[in-house]
């Protein structure tokens, strides 16, 4: 099955029914005609329909409605099964037109079908006047057919005599019609398996849901089914099916031959239980989905139980009604899935047996509706009739105005047998005469029906539930989760999981699919306390991410009803995409028995673990391993820190502010306060990391954090969170990381965030800890706890810790090691607030070669000792915990997570990437260049805002510029140009560098050592190093670069030392006289053209042409750049790259992420800045 195809056909689809529909809608309110005052009552219905609801909503409702009735006709022509023997929608073999129309045109129109025969006729004889012969018959024909079928599939096809038909598109056979979209997007190929119904189900409202999830508010009932329908691979659908449904088949029917035809099925030690439902016939079973989508579960439950039906001996032609009407059972919220759902149990049923339209057959698909009866309503109506309305049946029916928001996780409250005593009681005098009264009795009896069957039983009940977190839940969602389903209310699967249980008797089974999460989370771990003590996990298989299309894990899993022996155990397995087949979409084999995951486990194991997490996987050596004394809250004591709610005011990148407002390393809180500086450092986690690093950001903490707080009034009264814990040391980790997780050592005094969490250890423990947190061992207990990657405070606390003080000094040594050496290779980097000097300076050499070949050797041995320790403390912290035979010390080299820009690893060797070592050389020399960076000085120069060459020389303690061994430029203000045009082109001040780093003497050989490494260094400058600056900036470049828009003029400034005359010093001092210059040149070359020789004289003549271009880009860039320069802008470093960036229009250099339309639009809206300024 083309499943791309079919998702391009439904949304298409979609779009083109809404449009054609709407248009239609349009054209029936303004227009007048005979037809229409003919359907008058069909007019007034579609008027009612829009003043209740909304066009919008109309046409969506009746776009849906023919959308699934084509999908249906296709299905029957494409398989022969239309009733009438004649193709409704698909031409003949060889024709174009729909077979019916075709017939039609030959003048045969079925008897039975319910049309004006002769009217038809007369129109497409022309008897009948009709700008549009052909396309008025067939509509009329495809209206009797829909009626027609509503005796086979009412649920469906309902007789058409409302506002639907007149809203029909009005072109229905061209080639560029609906239909024929219909019929293309619909094959023949994919029309053999009725599980197309699904896949179209979910594609036609896929666009729907992108919506839902791109408001990110609260989602409204009316959206749910779009928010959160998933459809269920096939092979899923039967391994469910088959070890609940099969399963008990099974166990009432020892010699049955049913395993034959399951292939999902799980042989575990509950198949030969004593303890079993008792069923007497297959008759007796029932399989419910309480979130039955389009049917796909349903569909495999008739075939499996016909295979059982034909073992028992059953007449064929007897088997789909008794399936249908008996066995299977579906609630769904959403009216057009459920038709779907009933369709496709009765194209399903229809493959079984050709009679089967011939019967009279209901599947039992029920679609909630909401009570629309007030309180005081139903009072009223019970009084009338003199009827007992007791509270819980009032607080039943209340809860049934929310019908199609709460679905299946209604529990009614009233019992089954006074809910089926007032149903007798109420449909007996719902014939009042009183019309008033009529209405509100048959609304109240149509809820106790929907009450009466959610009070039912079902012996299986198989789902793939909704899945919506806490947060996207509608306010009376959110309150009915919060007292129904306390153990399960952080998100509707795992509320749905709680409801399926009650749906079953002791010893029934349930089968889910649903996310992973509950089986880990913190949030979770009372349902998992309920499951553990009140069900058998029968099995479980744990699936990794896009095993179901989605980018997470998955699980499947099936639970019986009923206390589990001490003993027990269910089997468990894991599976990765990769175990499937790409073509056939299902697993190579099932379960996976080589991955060592598959298991037989005893359910009691996972109460031995803190939090009872689902860890099937874990030895019993390791699941020995918690049992500690110590856990990582007792020593540890890890919290999670502030959370601004507005990072985009707050947080900064440090080198975007001045470094004189800036403290790095306060004694406490009261001292930063006392200090009444603003920015101090805020951890906020970052990527995977250990040891040291990740340091970028600072918060705005003035005056104890006066602005936060203010803005924080009236949101969240918990935040700030640990203020006693700010301006201590401690570790910290990632909220989030996609390769794992890694922790830190931070020595320094700073404010935390939730993202980067903190934990406070005595310093006697705080190596040892760092230690263990970034161990193997580690890594592998977080998985029980955190399989998504996602390290929340709760998870860390429960880490058990056990110390052995033989072994605790070398631990700690290798520790306080390893720290060293990844915070040497962090403070490396400019982007760390230590950094000194760039490391081929500080290694120095007699050359650049020589120096460079002395960075490799030092920070090779570096890695190696980095990478020595971190297995040696693995091997120590396994001895420890006993694990030998679970885990081996060894880390990958790619793994060590210092010098991951440096190097790469190929082969098993460290491998030196030297263009980005000569790139980190570069960007240290334009840094001396403006004079950030000093060789007379080590450290941070120029770091404040409108600093100047005085103000450099007083901080290199030198009184002359002649004294400088580098002098940096005196305007801020340095060309990137195609040649050196000014003496402080950026080629030539890094010449002028490379001398005064490495001596005159070696100047061509190191500059050559540069070229070898990133190219012709002015091509570099122009092409590659602005994005290369960016890039390592974060998007938060200080060097900002003024660029004509194909690059014929580009000067760099340094924002640190921006004034509001700069740009007037780049418009007159370099972008006119560079004008000046090229006309001059200009003037040269038409000399040239007159004395020189015939091949100058085409050079001459090409190079003019490239001149002429360049000055036209030029003379328009003076223009925008002159607009700018005299606005005489001013920057507030306090307000970040984001903010002043944008303040220079067009002749600052795009930059994505940073300048682009949507970081624009994002600066715009905020409310804390003059967005007149945004330019």
């Amino acid at each position: 099955m083309n499943t791309n195809q079919l998702k391009r056909f439904a949304q298409e689809a979609r779009i083109k029914l809404i449009d054609q529909i709407g248009a239609k809608l349009e054209k029936v309110l303004t227009s007048d005609s005979v037809a229409l005052r003919e359907k008058a009552g069909h007019l007034k219905k579609l008027q009612e329909a829009i003043n209740k609801t909304s066009k919008t909503e109309v046409i969506d409702t009746v776009a849906y409605t023919w959308f699934n009735r084509f999908v249906a006709l296709r299905f029957m022509d494409v398989n022969g099964y239309e009733p009438l023997g004649i193709s409704i929608v698909s031409p003949i073999e060889g024709g174009t037109l729909p077979a019916i129309l075709q017939e039609a045109k030959q003048g045969s129109i079925p008897e039975e079908l319910p049309v004006q025969q002769q009217r038809i006729y007369d129109v497409l004889d022309g008897r009948i006047p009709s700008t549009d012969a052909q396309n008025e018959a067939y509509a009329a024909l495809l209206v009797g057919a829909c009626n027609h079928l509503s005796k086979t599939l009412r649920f469906l096809f309902e007789k058409i005599d409302d506002y639907a038909e007149l809203l029909l598109p009005d072109d229905l056979i061209s080639q560029f019609s609906i239909l024929q979209d219909v019929r293309n997007g619909m094959t023949a190929e994919d029309c053999i398996d009725v599980e197309i119904i699904g896949w179209l189900y979910q594609f036609y409202i896929s666009e729907k849901k992108d919506e839902v999830f791109a408001s990110k508010g609260k989602v409204k009932k009316e959206d749910i089914p779009a928010a959160t329908q998933l459809f269920t691979p096939r092979w899923i659908v039967e391994y469910m099916v088959q070890n609940t449904v099969g399963k008990l088949w099974l166990q009432n029917n020892p010699q049955s031959k049913l395993r034959d035809h399951m292939p999902y099925f799980i042989e575990s030690p509950s198949v030969n239980s004593d303890d079993y439902l008792k069923i007497n016939s297959v008759e007796d079973i029932t399989l419910l989905d309480p979130a039955c989508g389009s049917g796909h579960i349903l569909v495999y439950g008739f075939e499996l139980l016909s295979k059982i039906y034909e073992e028992q001996g059953y007449n064929e032609s007897d088997i789909p009604k008794l399936i249908i009407e008996k066995n299977l059972h579906g609630f769904e919220i959403d009216t057009r899935a459920a038709q779907l759902a009933g369709l496709a149990l009765m194209l399903r049923a229809r493959q079984y047996s050709r009679r089967v339209f011939k019967k009279d057959i209901s599947p039992n698909i029920f679609c909630y509706q909401d009570l629309k009866v007030s309180e005081e309503e139903i009072k009223a109506t019970f009084a009338a009739i003199d009827e007992t309305l007791s509270d819980a049946l009032l607080f039943d029916l209340k809860t049934m105005q929310q019908a199609t928001n709460l679905g299946s996780l209604i529990i009614p409250q009233t019992p089954s047998e006074v809910l089926e005593k007032t149903r007798i009681s109420l449909a007996n005098k719902s014939s009042t005469s009183d019309l008033f009264l009529r209405h509100n009795l048959r609304g109240v009896l149509q809820a106790i029906v929907q009450l009466s069957t959610l009070s039912d039983k079902y012996h299986c009940v198989v789902a793939n539930p909704p899945y919506m977190g806490g947060g996207r839940m509608n306010k009376e969602m959110t309150a009915w989760v919060k007292v129904n389903y306390p153990l399960s209310k952080a998100d509707l699967f795992s509320c749905f999981i709680e409801r399926s249980l009650e749906f079953v008797p002791k010893n029934g089974l349930n089968g889910l699919v649903t996310m992973e999460s509950w089986m880990f989370l913190s949030s979770f771990e009372e349902l998992r306390r309920k499951i553990l003590s009140e069900t058998e996990i029968i099995s479980l298989s744990h699936f990794g991410w896009h095993i179901m299309r989605i980018a997470f894990g998955t699980v499947s899993f099936i639970l019986k009803k009923n206390k589990p022996d001490k003993n027990f155990s269910g089997v468990y397995s894991y599976m990765e995409y990769d175990n499937i087949n790409r073509k056939t979409e299902r697993p190579n084999f099932f379960p996976v028995i080589n991955n060592k995951r598959y298991k037989l486990v005893e359910q009691d194991n996972f109460a031995k673990i803190p939090g009872s997490p689902i860890g099937y996987w874990l030895s019993e050596k390791f699941i020995d391993a918690f049992n500690s004394k110590l856990n990582f809250e007792d020593l540890g004591v890890p919290r999670q820190g502030l959370g601004t709610t507005n990072n985009s005011r707050f947080i900064r990148s440090w080198y975007e502010i001045e470094t004189n407002d800036f403290k790095a390393n306060s004694e406490d809180k009261l001292s930063a306060k006392l200090s009444g500086l603003k920015w101090f450092p805020y951890i906020k986690g970052g990527g995977f990391r250990r040891w040291y690093g990740n340091y970028y950001d600072v918060v705005n903490w003035k005056n104890d954090g006066a602005q936060i707080r203010e803005y924080l009034k009236g949101k969240n009264p918990n935040i700030p969170r640990s203020e006693k814990f700010y301006f201590k040391t401690g570790i910290t980790w990632g909220l989030i990381s996609s390769f794992g997780f890694s922790c830190r050592k931070v020595d320094y005094k700073c404010v935390f965030d939730v993202g980067g969490s903190m934990a406070f250890p005595e310093d006697n423990y705080q190596d040892y800890l760092t230690a263990f947190l970034n161990s193997k061992l580690t890594i592998e207990l977080l998985k029980v706890f955190s399989p998504t990657l996602n390290f929340q405070v709760g998870d860390l606390k429960q880490l058990p810790i056990k110390v052995d003080e033989n072994l605790k000094l070398s631990i700690e040594i290798k520790s306080q090691n390893s720290i060293k050496i990844s915070k040497l290779e962090w403070d490396s980097r400019e982007t760390s607030w230590d950094f000194q000097q760039n490391e081929l300076i500080r290694i120095k050499g007699e050359d650049l070669e020589e120096a460079y070949d002395s960075y490799r050797q030092y920070w090779q041995n570096k890695f190696f000792e980095l990478h020595k320790n971190e297995e040696e403390l693995n091997h120590q912290f396994i001895d420890i915990y006993g694990l030998q035979d679970e885990l081996t010390p060894e880390v990958p080299l790619k793994d060590i997570t210092i010098l991951k820009e440096e190097t790469t690893i190929k082969k098993g060797a460290l491998l030196f990437r030297d263009s980005e070592i000569m790139a980190q050389f570069i960007s240290y020399a334009v840094g001396c260049m403006f004079g950030r960076y000093s060789l007379d000085k080590t450290g941070l120069i120029l770091a404040n805002q409108g600093e100047t060459l005085d103000d450099y020389l007083r901080k290199v303690d030198l009184a002359e510029l002649d004294d400088l061994q580098f002098i940096p430029d005196d305007d801020n203000v340095i060309p990137i140009l195609d040649n050196e045009w000014f003496e402080d082109d950026i080629v030539n001040r890094f010449y002028a560098f490379l001398k005064a780093t490495f001596g005159k003497q070696n100047f061509d050989k190191n500059l050559a050592f540069v070229e070898d490494s990133v190219g012709d260094i002015r091509k570099y400058f122009l092409k590659i190093f602005y994005t290369d600056h960016v890039k390592r900036y974060k998007k938060r470049p200080i060097y900002w670069l003024f660029s004509s828009p194909s690059g014929a003029f580009n000067a760099l400034i340094y924002m640190h030392r921006y004034t509001p005359d700069t740009l007037n010093t780049m418009l007159n001092g370099y972008l006119k006289e560079y004008q000046e210059k090229l006309k001059a040149q200009n003037t040269q070359l038409d000399h040239v053209k007159n004395v020189g020789t015939d091949r100058e004289k085409v050079s001459a003549e090409k190079e003019q042409a490239r001149i002429s271009k360049v000055l036209i880009e030029l003379q328009e860039y003076d223009r925008e750049l002159f607009k700018i320069a005299t606005e005489r802008i001013a920057i507030d470093l306090d307000d970040g790259v984001l903010v002043n960036y944008n303040k220079f229009g067009n002749v600052i250099k795009s930059v994505a992420g940073l300048n682009d339309k949507k970081a624009k639009d994002k600066v715009r809206k905020f409310d804390w800045i003059d967005v007149t300024e945004i330019q």
